[in-house]
C-alpha cells in the first residue's frame, strides 16, 4: 500500500477519535449540567416546604472568589488623598498614625489605620453648582481612592443622603460603605469605611456553590429563629477583616425581606 493512502488512513482515524472524544466531552458536561439543576430544584423544593420563596431569575452564575490580602499594612489616608479632597491642608497625627486629623480651606477630615474615615466640610466649599449629587459624590469619594456604586438614596428633613459601597475590580466588598450627606446645596459631611492599595492572593478560591449555600443558609436559619419568607438576591463579593493583616474574605451576601445577611463563601456560616 502506498505511503500516502496510509497517511490519510492515519488521519482518518485521528479525526474518528477526536470526534469520539469531543461527543464524550459534550455528553459529560450535558450530564454534569443536568445534575446540577436536579440538585438546585431539589433545594428550590426545600426552601419551598420551609416557606420561603426564591425565583430561579435571581439565582447567580457560580462564582470563584479567592481569599485577598491587603498589601498597605496601615489603611490610614495619606496626605496626597487628603489634599485631593480637601485642597492644601495640615494634618496631625493624634496617636502614632492610629488617628490622622487633616485640616484645610474646605474642612476637616478625620482617618483611621483601619480604613475608616470622617469628613466635615465648611459652608460653600463643596456645593453641587447643578451637578447631580450621585455624580458629584463618587468624584469626592474617588479622592479617597473610593470607586463604587450607588446602593441606597434617601430623604430625611432637608438632608438627601447617599450611601456607596465599593467595589474591588467590579466585586462588590459589602462592609466598605460610604454615607454623603447633602444639604442647601452642597455636600456637608461623608463617612465610611474603605480599602485601597494592592492585593494579592492568599488563598484560591473554594466556595460553595449555591444550592450548597442556600441549603446551609436555611439550616442556620431554622436553628437560629431567624425568618424570612423570599429571597430577593443573591450576590457574591468580598468581606474586609477588622483588624491587621487586612484581608478579603469571599462571601455570599442575600437579601431577604427580613433582612440582609452575609454568608462565608467557604462554609455558608453567617458572619
Amino acid at each position: 500500500m502506498e505511503w500516502s493512502k496510509i497517511k490519510n488512513i492515519i488521519l482518518l482515524i485521528l479525526l474518528l477519535l477526536n470526534g469520539i472524544l469531543l461527543v464524550m466531552a459534550l455528553q459529560q458536561e450535558l450530564e454534569q449540567r443536568q445534575d446540577a439543576n436536579a440538585s438546585l430544584t431539589q433545594v428550590l423544593q426545600a426552601l419551598e416546604k420551609n416557606g420561603i420563596t426564591v425565583s430561579r431569575s435571581i439565582l447567580p452564575e457560580e462564582k470563584e472568589l479567592p481569599t485577598l490580602l491587603v498589601e498597605q499594612e496601615n489603611l490610614q489616608t495619606p496626605p496626597k488623598q487628603a489634599q485631593a479632597l480637601l485642597g492644601h491642608c495640615s494634618w496631625e497625627d493624634e496617636g502614632g498614625s492610629v488617628r490622622l486629623v487633616y485640616t484645610g480651606a474646605a474642612g476637616r477630615l478625620e482617618t483611621f489605620s483601619n480604613g475608616r474615615f470622617s469628613a466635615e466640610f465648611n459652608p460653600g466649599e463643596m456645593m453641587l453648582d447643578g451637578q447631580e449629587p450621585l455624580v458629584h459624590g463618587l468624584a469626592k469619594l474617588s479622592c479617597l481612592e473610593f470607586s463604587g456604586e450607588l446602593t441606597d438614596r434617601r430623604s430625611s428633613g432637608e438632608e438627601e443622603i447617599l450611601t456607596f459601597r465599593q467595589n474591588l475590580d467590579g466585586v462588590p466588598v459589602f462592609n466598605a460603605v460610604a454615607e454623603l450627606h447633602y444639604q442647601n446645596g452642597g455636600l456637608h459631611t461623608m463617612e465610611g469605611q474603605r480599602i485601597f492599595g494592592e492585593v494579592s492572593v492568599l488563598k484560591e478560591s473554594d466556595m460553595l456553590n449555591v444550592p450548597t449555600m442556600l441549603m446551609r443558609f436555611l439550616g442556620q436559619r431554622n436553628e437560629s429563629g431567624r425568618m424570612f419568607s423570599q429571597i430577593y438576591s443573591i450576590t457574591a463579593g468580598y468581606h474586609l477583616s477588622n483588624s491587621r493583616p487586612y484581608t478579603l474574605t469571599p462571601v455570599w451576601y442575600v437579601e431577604t425581606d427580613s433582612g440582609s445577611y452575609m454568608l462565608n463563601g467557604s462554609d455558608g456560616k453567617m458572619l
